[in-house]
């Protein structure tokens, strides 16, 4: 099985204001290597597009950005997120996003070979929020808790 993983965030400004052009302008560089990392598999790309599209109210708001890939392991993923420039930019995510008021990101699994598409990660995403993380849905700190993956950060 691969992970799916789809995080969002709200900036503090719409794309285009100069609080939000240091993150903003460094996106394009940061998903070329999320792309050439050990265990990528896939990447949308398109998301705010797509996740309008089905209808998702979360991308209502203009300030809403959001990413969604699939990794061949919890541990790829993580060493992505935290141990590449990707992690430079997640520690100082308060200049540029509003607090989080709740999960920011959900992770499935997914056969090999599979790409999700948007209505479902809408769906994984609503029953996070609402249920809590479970077999269907999951974050990382639940993720160790039933299977003992690896989560250092």
């Amino acid at each position: 099985m691969h992970l799916a993983h789809f995080n969002w965030g709200t900036l503090i400004a719409e794309v285009g204001d100069p609080a939000v052009a240091p993150f903003v302008d460094a996106v394009g560089r940061v998903n070329a290597l999320a792309e050439r990392a050990d265990g990528f598999v896939w990447r949308s790309g398109d998301e705010q597009t797509r996740a309008k599209a089905v209808g998702w109210p979360l991308f209502d708001d203009p300030k809403v950005i959001a990413s969604f890939s699939v990794w061949q392991s919890p541990e790829a993923l993580k060493a992505f997120v935290y141990q590449t420039v990707h992690g430079a930019f997640y520690r100082r995510r308060a200049e540029w996003f509003e607090p989080d008021k709740g999960p920011n990101y959900a992770l499935w699994w997914v056969p090999e070979g599979h790409i999700p598409d948007f209505a479902g990660a809408r769906d994984k995403v609503e029953a996070l929020i609402a249920k809590g993380p479970s077999e269907q849905v999951f974050d990382f700190d639940w993720l160790e808790a039933q299977v003992g993956a690896t989560t250092d950060t």
